[in-house]
């Protein structure tokens, strides 16, 4: 089933003022836009039948029908769940209520996370990073970090992976790839220039490419062969890569057990070589 209200919540700034009016009076009113007629929803929003149309085309519908049908059967089976609204932070908020909202708001990037991604496209993924030489990871700032968190999981199971602090070495390795490596591109925003570069140069040379990004039209998603997408709302700090970090290392989470589950014993067996034993630790203590 599509997700209408998280499509629409996370695609909702790339839309013109007229539809961004349409998205958020959808996700802000959901039972009522579902018994209202394509009409009816653009007198509410004082817009025109055919801007509706475009929202719906824009996250994956083929027009109103069809996104209130999958918003009918998302309330269902979500109720109270699918519900969040923004709890920001402010100047007055104590220690426990900061603990309270910025676990919350992880919770449900997360969540919403895991209703984004296919099972076809991580199977898809796993079994192309099974074929290729090696993996190279892209991304800067904070998705640097899961770039590297990526480079240590699977150089516990001896895959063949590179991550590169600087960017020009970044673009390097990019440039001197070839059809048999794969990238994975990490970039919530989807619009890192240098990020985007790099994507360029790895398609010039015919090597597939993975995005871990946002669900949003942006260029990353557009170069990448396949797309992981996460949702992230980081209104409570926008530039803090909060949620978005964490739903970008769930994500890899999940593609690193998916590979390497297509290969359980010898996974068993490598993870046992390379697990380094602390003082004191049990020989056994290794997975």
């Amino acid at each position: 089933m599509k997700n209408a209200l998280l499509r629409l919540r996370e695609s909702c700034a790339s839309l013109s003022p007229a539809e961004q009016q349409i998205a958020r009076f959808i996700t802000d009113n959901p039972e009522e836009a579902t018994l209202l007629t394509v009409r009816e929803l653009a007198q509410r929003t004082f817009t025109s039948p055919s801007s509706v149309v475009r929202v719906c085309r824009s996250v994956g519908f083929d027009g109103y029908k069809e996104l209130r049908r999958a918003l009918v059967g998302e309330l269902a089976a979500l109720g109270e769940t699918g519900r969040h609204p923004e709890q920001e932070l402010t100047a007055g908020d104590s220690v426990h209520e900061i603990i309270q909202k910025v676990t919350r708001k992880n919770i449900q990037s997360l969540s919403d996370s895991q209703r984004l991604l296919t099972p076809e496209t991580v199977e898809q993924c796993a079994h192309l990073l099974d074929a290729c030489r090696s993996v190279l990871l892209f991304g800067l700032g904070s998705s640097l970090l899961v770039a590297h968190d990526t480079y240590l999981k699977f150089l516990r199971i001896d895959k063949p992976c590179v991550v590169n602090d600087d960017w020009h070495s970044q673009l390097l390795s990019a440039r001197n790839a070839t059809g048999q490596d794969v990238g994975i591109v990490f970039s919530y925003s989807g619009q890192t220039v240098e990020v985007i570069e790099c994507m360029k140069a790895m398609k010039a040379n015919g090597a597939p490419l993975i995005a871990v990004t946002r669900y949003y039209p942006s260029e990353v998603a557009k170069l990448a062969d396949y797309n992981l997408y996460i949702a992230a709302n980081e209104s409570l700090f926008r530039n803090g890569a909060m949620s978005s970090r964490l739903a970008q290392l769930n994500a890899v989470d999940i593609l690193y057990t998916a590979y390497a589950s297509l290969h359980y014993e010898d996974t068993l067996r490598k993870l046992t070589l390379t697990h380094i034993y602390k003082p004191g630790e049990p020989e056994d203590a290794a997975p």
